[in-house]
C-alpha cells in the first residue's frame, strides 16, 4: 500500500465511550470484613518495616508518627485527592523515605484482589474498593499508631 491509497481518515477501533468496562451488576461483598481488614494490616505492615529497615543505613529512623503521616496521605489519596508529596519532615532523605513508603502502600489496593459471583459459574476479580482501603488504614493506625508518639 503507498502512501495515496491509505485511508484520509482514522476510524476508531472503539465505539466512544466503549473502552470502560461496564460496571458490574453485582456489588462487591466482603464476607468477613474484620478478617479481611486484618489480613491486609498484615501486609501493610510487613511493607512499612521493610522500609524501615530500609532506612536504617541511611540514618533515618522511620517510627510510628511517620506511618501515621504517611496513613492521613494515603486516605487523603483514596477520597480523590492528587498526588501527595512530603516535604520538610526532618530532611531530604527522611522526606525521600516517607515518599517512597507511600508509593509502594498507594499500589496495594490494586494488588490486593476479591472476587465476586457474577454467575453460578463465574467469578469475577475485583481491586479492594476505596471505601475498604480506607477503613484498612483506619484499623492500621489505631493498632499500630500511639497518639503518645
Amino acid at each position: 500500500m503507498n502512501r495515496d491509497d491509505r485511508p484520509k481518515e482514522v476510524r476508531s477501533l472503539f465505539e466512544m465511550g466503549s473502552e470502560l468496562p461496564p460496571t458490574p451488576e453485582i456489588k462487591q461483598e466482603i464476607d468477613d470484613r474484620k478478617g479481611e481488614a486484618k489480613r491486609v494490616v498484615k501486609r501493610l505492615y510487613a511493607i512499612f518495616e521493610e522500609h524501615r529497615e530500609a532506612a536504617i543505613p541511611l540514618k533515618i529512623e522511620l517510627g510510628f508518627k511517620d506511618l501515621s503521616i504517611v496513613l492521613e496521605g494515603l486516605r487523603e489519596h483514596a477520597r480523590g485527592g492528587t498526588k501527595i508529596t512530603f516535604y520538610d519532615s526532618r530532611d531530604e532523605i527522611h522526606d525521600y523515605c516517607l515518599n517512597r513508603l507511600f508509593d509502594e502502600l498507594a499500589e496495594e489496593p490494586s494488588n490486593i484482589l476479591f472476587t465476586t459471583k457474577t454467575g453460578p459459574k463465574t467469578m469475577r476479580y475485583d481491586a479492594m474498593s476505596a471505601d475498604f482501603w480506607i477503613e484498612c488504614l483506619d484499623v492500621m493506625e489505631a493498632t499500630f499508631c500511639s497518639p503518645e508518639e
